[in-house]
């Protein structure tokens, strides 16, 4: 009770720190804590307690407009397009609304709306970072405190199912760790995804402590990884691996192979046999068999709704089937906002990779180039995993992607300035001269 106390008191502190004094102090406070889905509950209790991310948000807003030099919000080639995915999103909340007969999405009071809220604080964290954050040093400690956090959730995951007998599998194996409602899955995608962010920085540093510090970092990810059990995650995982083997280094590809060829030898029997208990005596097992079901019954209403969709977040309302969720994110896109909204999500991604891997090829700053590749390969993750159910709507697992796309926007900006204050001087002989008329 004393530690949500002293959490609750220092979010109050951060709030007004932010509000009238440094915007990023309040991103040093949020943002590690955006994966501690747990830790954030114990505010629940207190007064506006649940309301944490989005008071500490408003208390940075707040602090970017009082010391408001020029415009708020960086430009960037997504600005645009976040704007229209909000709006396109909350048309299809009214739209799903009247699909389903309920109440209007006009407050959140409004569950519906409240979910639209909840998926719109990612891309507002994007723009927030973007603006509070000005200079590397920043960069590195908003870095810095992500990771730690990261460091010892991992480690009280670890102390967590260390005694835990991993001879034979069982779904009471399976622990979700900090992240709450986002599961076990979620946890997987989330370390797949943090671990080849923290490969894709080790292949640039230089300093050999650091790179072992990362190599630390990325294995204690990849352990996680192991004992969350999500097939899904794995898949990322190595599909991760092969981006960065064919994009940066071609030891990854080694790794790569050395993992196919003798991964049943590294891991527990447990983990050997969630891998291969799709198919149980040639029939499918009770959790691909769900899986299959839900999605055959998902592909039902696409063509009845084929270009919009049914409306942002009404399958789980529909009651088709036990589960409120259609367990992989772009069937779920196309039955709830069509083809129209599939096609508005893969631009969007899309512009996201290549933002991301134009900072990777552009910048002649290390780490500037392995921010830039690092969420590369995360969003690579990232598509793969969502093919086994919706980890792109919590926070608590893709909270760090919108946090580094919001560092690469203001890297972009650092690599801009740096061109222009060290481009040569016009040529004396070269310049205009200027045209004198008669008086």
């Amino acid at each position: 009770m004393l530690s949500s106390i002293v959490l609750y008191l220092t979010a109050i502190t951060v709030f007004f720190l932010a509000a009238f004094w440094r915007p990023h102090v309040g991103l040093y406070f949020l943002v590690p804590l955006l994966p501690l889905q747990t830790v954030r509950y114990r505010l629940h209790p207190f007064p506006l307690g649940e309301k944490l991310v989005d008071i500490i948000l408003l208390g940075i807003i707040l602090g970017l407009f009082v010391q408001r030099k020029g415009r708020i919000f960086p430009k960037s080639p997504i600005n645009g397009l976040l704007v229209a995915w909000a709006v396109f999103y909350y048309v299809s909340l009214w739209r799903g609304a009247f699909f389903l007969g309920s109440s209007l999405p006009l407050w959140i009071s409004d569950p519906r709306f409240s979910n639209w809220k909840n998926y719109m604080i990612m891309p507002l964290v994007f723009l927030v970072v973007g603006a509070a954050i000005k200079d590397k040093k920043q960069m590195k400690i908003l870095l810095g405190l992500m990771m730690l956090t990261v460091l010892r959730a991992n480690l009280g995951f670890c102390n967590t199912i260390a005694q835990r007998d991993f001879s034979h599998f069982s779904y009471g194996l399976r622990y979700a760790g900090v992240f709450g409602y986002a599961g076990e899955n979620g946890l997987g995608a989330f370390e797949a995804q943090l671990a080849l962010f923290s490969l894709s920085v080790y292949s640039f540093i230089k300093k050999k402590s650091i790179k072992w510090g990362l190599l630390a970092f990325a294995a204690l990810c990849t352990y996680c990884l192991v004992f969350s059990f999500s097939r899904g995650a794995y898949l990322g995982f190595l599909v991760g691996l092969l981006f960065l083997g064919l994009v940066r280094e071609r030891k990854f590809l080694l790794v790569l192979t050395a993992i196919a060829l003798s991964w049943q030898a590294l891991v527990p029997n447990a983990v050997v046999q969630r891998v291969f208990m799709t198919y149980d005596n040639g029939q499918l097992e009770s959790s691909a068999n769900e899986r299959l079901t839900i999605w055959k019954d998902a592909v039902t209403l696409i063509p009845q709704y084929p270009l919009f969709g049914t409306g942002f977040d009404t399958y789980e309302f529909m009651g088709r089937t036990d589960y409120s969720d259609t367990h992989n994110l772009y069937l779920k896109i196309l039955v709830e906002t069509g083809l129209l909204g599939l096609m508005l999500f893969l631009f969007l991604l899309s512009k996201c990779f290549w933002l991301s891997i134009r900072l990777f090829r552009v910048s002649q700053d290390p780490s500037f180039r392995a921010l830039g590749l690092g969420t590369a390969a995360y969003i690579v993750c990232a598509l793969v995993a969502n093919f086994f159910g919706d980890r792109w709507t919590y926070l608590q697992v893709n909270g760090y992607l919108w946090t580094f796309l919001g560092l690469i926007v203001r890297a972009q900006i650092l690599t801009e300035e740096s061109s222009l204050a060290v481009a040569p001087e016009p040529d004396q002989e070269s310049a205009e001269v200027p045209i004198l008329l008669p008086a």
